[in-house]
């Protein structure tokens, strides 16, 4: 699958293990995915979400609010249901270092695997990109299987940077139609 990626596509897979590594994260997740796409401001990807409402700005800033205020993965839902039985996630996360998350010490800065769900935002690029009738898997791609695969941070993230996520499959094929 990796031959029909864009250069564009396979540098934000490749800057998506090192954001994850930076992060200290278990695995990639779709949030570190996400964070990879917007690293570049010229990318067809970066220029839909800001035709649709959503300033690069504001989408670091609310991904990276998302992102450093749980440990891989948790989300109000989960934060909600840790409060029912007594345990203050935010406080837990707190106490564990800087950026939330315990120092692992024996994992190899080299290589970390994809989560499931980031294992589906892939496989989501590649049915996006074959319903569009892309003969190749590009970064607006990649942000539709996002979208679609459904992670609540980059969920929330768009709608709090004032994106809806519904709208965004018509806009990548527009933007695209354009550029070709």
């Amino acid at each position: 699958m990796f031959e029909r990626f864009t250069m564009a596509a396979r540098e934000v897979v490749e800057r998506t293990q090192q954001i994850a590594l930076e992060s200290r994260a278990s695995q990639v997740r779709p949030e570190h995915l996400f964070a990879a796409l917007l690293w570049d401001d010229r990318c067809l990807t970066v220029r839909v979400l800001n035709d649709q409402g959503g300033p690069s700005e504001r989408l670091h800033a609310e991904l990276d609010k998302r992102r450093s205020r749980y440990v891989d993965g948790l989300d109000d839902s989960d934060a909600e249901a840790l409060r029912s039985i007594g345990i203050d996630l935010e406080e837990v996360v707190s106490r564990m270092g800087d950026d939330g998350v315990v120092p692992r010490r024996n994992r190899s800065r080299a290589h970390l695997r994809f989560s499931r769900p980031s294992k589906k935002v892939l496989e989501l690029a590649l049915r996006e990109a074959v319903a569009l009738r892309h003969h190749y898997i590009g970064t607006e791609h990649l942000l539709l299987g996002l979208v679609r695969e459904g992670d609540v941070i980059v969920r929330d993230t768009l709608v709090a940077a004032g994106v809806d996520p519904t709208t965004l499959r018509a806009a990548v094929a527009e933007a695209v139609r354009q550029a070709g």
